[in-house]
């Protein structure tokens, strides 16, 4: 009889294993004996460990004369939001040439961009959208290497903050806009009214 306990526990305890390894959450078997075995699927649909909270914001809000932050770097393999505010206040200077902004973006920028740039930003500058400021919200990584945030951007000629997706990359140890998230705030920038 204990043989027979055992061949049924045994298959029963192969059953489940079989059965967690096909995404089953939990199996439960009663052999003859009256014990009951019990396994669960590791990682099937339990949670997992949580990470620890990050820390909590700094009272100090990051900012720049024109700049402010409502959420600061969760874990280092973001930039701050100070960073992304630097980022975004020399990206749309109208007053710094193309060419000095070329490492501010994922693989640069070309000579035509560059000048259609350098055109839209002076315009906007004329139209009267700057000093414009720039504030960061959720910010968050996305991956190896990249984060993203929503960027609202708010200037004397516009009616309210327009908040845009921004996604950016680290190369280098420096992070820079990714080419879509360049073009994104550029066009809210300079949109004129």
């Amino acid at each position: 009889m204990k043989s027979t306990t055992n061949l049924v526990v045994g298959v029963a305890a192969l059953g489940t294993i079989g059965a967690a390894a096909f995404g089953a959450t939990s199996i439960a078997s009663t052999p003859t004996s009256g014990a009951q075995v019990t396994l669960a699927a590791a990682g099937a649909h339990s949670p997992l460990p949580q990470d620890p909270p990050p820390p909590a914001p700094s009272p100090a809000a990051t900012s720049t004369p024109a700049a402010t932050s409502t959420s600061a770097a969760p874990a280092q393999d973001v930039p701050t939001a100070e960073q992304i505010v630097n980022l975004c206040n020399e990206y749309t200077d109208p007053g710094v040439p193309y060419q000095s902004k070329v490492n501010l973006v994922e693989n640069g920028i070309n000579q035509q961009q560059g000048r259609i740039m350098e055109h839209e930003l002076k315009k906007a500058q004329q139209n009267g959208n700057f000093p414009e400021t720039f504030t960061v919200a959720d910010l968050q990584s996305t991956g190896p290497n990249m984060a993203s945030a929503n960027v609202s951007i708010a200037g004397p000629k516009f009616a309210g903050p327009v908040v845009k997706y921004l996604v950016f990359t680290n190369i280098g140890g420096n992070w820079l806009l990714q080419e879509d998230a360049a073009l994104a705030l550029l066009q809210a920038a300079a949109a004129t009214n």
